[in-house]
């Protein structure tokens, strides 16, 4: 009696017609129930001081019509004027007070990297963009992660919302420009969005292939990221990449595109021990393609930072070999920012805390701690660029004058 053999492809080729249909099924329930994003609330006295003047000012350019007229909400028997970050970014615009780059500076990449999951990458690019925004810059945020944690934080449901095309993956392999085609609009409204799919995941394996390695129109597979930001930065003050944990083409093209890194580490034994490989591996990227790379500045983050000796003992031998590297501020272990990663929302957009108050202003005050002090960096980098620019300038005319 001769065995019947087991034919894996056509299992798999039934089985993913049947979860095409499954998904189309899943996107008609979800119909006028898909959860549409929306942006937290606040008074007046909350609007002006992120707009940088006073609720009186405010009040009198509404009056007068410089501003638009808010909305208004019942208060029990009055009237309350009720703002968002995207008004308050439409205030900024309007009295001048709204960020940006400087002129003659370009746009500056931050890419959260490490070679390990768990260390809070999502968490932070998430935090970081969402931060840049509600201060009033341009931003596109990139996500490189087929897990595809950061592209659900903004209501997306990856290959149900999400299509082909809709991705990196074309413009990393078919042209640069078409990254342009998979930049979506978020509930921010300058900040956008190039999300991911699990699809993506089949980028490092394509991005392997002696064909792509030797393919002379698109470069080198690891820069092909950078390139295709170059086509689009012009848009934006700032662009922040979150990476996948793990070594493959996606993550050393958003290593390749950055001019910051921020690489977020848990001060665990096991995490201080990737980091030497991490270095070793930039080390070697950088040996290959120098021309391409530049990153300008590279620096430490520590993440679930809590008050155990190890912890502490952990810190005191990461700063021994890694000091002028490490950023001041450190993210610590809430519950308000677990509940936050778990459940696919920021901090940044919650209405109300889901825990206490305490541990609620604890999340934010550390977020707005790091989230400035990169964001200080990410200026320093302009004004190197700007007096870099200056010098150069200077010399040029000095040996014209000569």
């Amino acid at each position: 009696m001769h065995a019947i053999r087991f034919n894996f492809r056509t299992l798999c080729r039934n089985a993913a017609e049947r979860g095409g249909q499954m998904q189309q099924r899943l996107l008609d329930a979800l119909g006028a129930r898909h959860a549409v994003k929306t942006l937290p609330e606040f008074g007046i006295e909350r609007a002006a001081q992120l707009a940088g003047c006073t609720a009186n000012h405010l009040r009198n350019l509404e009056t007068r019509g410089d501003l638009p007229g808010p909305r208004l909400v019942d208060a029990g028997s009055t009237q309350r004027r009720i703002y968002n970050y995207n008004e308050v970014n439409r205030i900024r615009e309007i009295i001048g007070k709204r960020p940006g780059r400087p002129l003659g500076a370009q746009c500056v990449r931050v890419v959260f990297s490490n070679l390990k999951g768990g260390v809070a990458k999502t968490t932070m690019s998430l935090h970081f963009a969402q931060y840049l925004a509600r201060e009033g810059y341009r931003v596109l945020l990139v996500d490189a992660d087929p897990q595809a944690t950061t592209t659900g934080a903004f209501g997306f449901i990856p290959d149900l919302d999400l299509h082909d095309g809709d991705d990196l993956f074309p413009a990393l392999t078919e042209a640069p420009e078409q990254i342009s085609a998979a930049i979506q609009g978020t509930h921010w409204e300058n900040l956008e969005l190039v999300p991911a799919r699990l699809a993506l995941q089949y980028t490092d394996w394509a991005l392997s292939q002696p064909e792509e390695r030797q393919n002379q129109t698109l470069g080198p597979p690891p820069v092909r990221l950078h390139r295709a930001l170059k086509t689009v930065e012009d848009r934006y003050d700032i662009i922040v990449v979150d990476t996948p944990p793990s070594l493959g083409m996606l993550a050393l093209n958003a290593i390749a595109a950055a001019n910051l890194i921020i690489m977020p580490i848990v001060p665990h034994m096991y995490d201080i021990s990737s980091s030497v490989q991490y270095f070793r591996i930039l080390e070697q990227l950088c040996a290959l393609y120098e021309q391409e790379i530049n990153v300008q500045r590279l620096n430490i983050l520590l993440t679930k930072v809590d008050a155990s000796t190890e912890t502490l003992n952990n810190i005191a031998v990461i700063n021994g070999a890694y000091g002028e590297l490490i950023l001041s501020n450190r993210m610590g272990l809430t519950k308000e920012l677990q509940k936050s990663a778990s459940d696919q929302v920021s901090i940044y957009e919650i209405d109300q805390p889901r825990g206490s108050r305490d541990t609620y202003n604890r999340a934010i005050m550390m977020l707005d701690g790091v989230n400035s002090e990169i964001l200080l960096a990410v200026r320093q980098l302009w004004q190197q660029e700007i007096l870099s620019g200056i010098e150069a300038a200077e010399t040029d005319r000095t040996r014209i004058l000569a």
